[in-house]
């Protein structure tokens, strides 16, 4: 009953259930709602961000890429410099120049990090939405 209670207590000091946008709360990690790949953002002081990138078909294989995010308002985007790819037989880290989340726009509602990109498959920009749900630690 006092969870239940707390849970209510900190849903309703929320306008709308929609967190302050500041970079601090994008602060942790977050994992991808189920699409096929297991990607996780950590985002960490110094607006550093890593990608853990797995699937579930293929055990021995992960991404891990590593650089910098700026989050302004509402606007987010990620600059990467780094990937290592781990397979069965070792890993191998390049310096890359990607950019994720471009013309990004971010809001975080009821612990969900909710992002709306674009990407640029062979054709034309794609308007995105990824969803993300926020890591809690449990003592």
């Amino acid at each position: 009953m006092l969870l239940l209670s707390l849970s209510v207590t900190m849903i309703s000091c929320k306008k709308n259930g929609i967190e302050n946008l500041s970079k601090d709360a994008l602060t942790g990690t977050w994992q991808e709602v189920s699409t096929g790949y297991n990607r996780v953002l950590i985002f960490e002081p110094g607006n550093k961000i890593t990608i853990l990138i797995k699937m579930s078909q293929f055990a021995d294989w992960s991404v891990k890429l590593t650089g910098k995010y700026v989050a302004d308002g509402d606007n987010l985007t990620a600059k990467l410099t780094e990937q290592t790819e781990k397979q069965a037989s070792g890993s191998v880290t390049t310096p890359v120049n990607y950019t994720w989340f471009d013309k990004g726009k971010f809001n975080i509602k009821n612990f969900v990090l909710t992002v709306n990109y674009k990407t640029y498959p062979a054709d034309a920009p794609v308007d995105t939405e990824t969803k993300f749900n926020k890591i809690v630690a449990i003592d």
